[in-house]
């Protein structure tokens, strides 16, 4: 369960899949997993940068390669879900399904396949919650996750114990290479732009964080506070 494909769980973002299906399907995850795994972490980013970095799931997954770090991810749009490759065993998609100001949730369905654990093919809610904190966001991520087979869920409750501490180690691990983009990004967009080979890739993230510019003409609220004192 190396590293989950944590990453681009954590930075996703595309259209709400239709239908209360998945709903529903995310809501059973939740009640009964097979395992489940948690973490509350704090992000050096303001809300208003996350979640738009999180509506460009792509140009975040080439910002992880520019900045070398592993795995190496290859991330597509397949329709309404994202198709992620993990070098590490894991294959899927993942799809939106529920989009609120401080919560996503997340569906995703694929194949399992690391030397750690047997392989086998299941599903996945994730929800992310976020909430403000101090100069940044704190975001805790719930993990729930079901296997096909009711024999491998049953070996995946008891196996799962033993290989906790490895999983959360990961996260840790994925979350601290999340930091350091948030943070270079927030602190030095254009050097961090600069980093993406494709031009297109670096004018698309300058465009991202660049807060629009004000219109010209553009007229005040007038103040309905106490008038201003009169100048002598």
């Amino acid at each position: 369960m190396k590293r989950f494909g944590f990453l681009l769980l954590l930075l996703i973002g595309q259209r709400v899949a239709a239908g209360g299906d998945l709903q529903s399907q995310v809501q059973v995850l939740m009640k009964s997993p097979d395992a489940s795994i948690s973490g509350t972490y704090d992000l050096p980013a303001r809300a208003p940068l996350i979640d738009s970095l999180l509506r460009a799931p792509l140009l975040v997954a080439r910002l992880w390669e520019a900045y070398d770090f592993t795995p190496r991810y290859k991330v597509s749009m397949q329709g309404d879900a994202i198709h992620v490759d993990d070098p590490t065993g894991i294959q899927g998609n993942l799809y939106l399904v529920e989009q609120a100001p401080n919560r996503r949730v997340y569906y995703g369905t694929g194949a399992l396949n690391h030397e750690l654990v047997p392989a086998f093919r299941g599903t996945m809610a994730l929800v992310l919650t976020m909430s403000p904190k101090g100069p940044g966001v704190s975001a805790r991520i719930d993990m729930y996750i079901r296997t096909e087979s009711r024999f491998l869920g049953f070996f995946a409750r008891t196996l799962f114990p033993l290989v906790r501490a490895h999983a959360e180690h990961r996260m840790t691990a994925n979350v601290h290479d999340i930091c350091t983009i948030l943070n270079d990004v927030s602190t030095a967009p254009q050097q961090t732009a600069a980093r993406l080979k494709n031009k297109d890739d670096a004018d698309a993230l300058n465009k991202l964080i660049t807060p629009p510019a004000q219109t010209k003409g553009t007229t005040q609220p007038k103040s309905t506070g106490a008038a201003s004192p009169t100048k002598k």
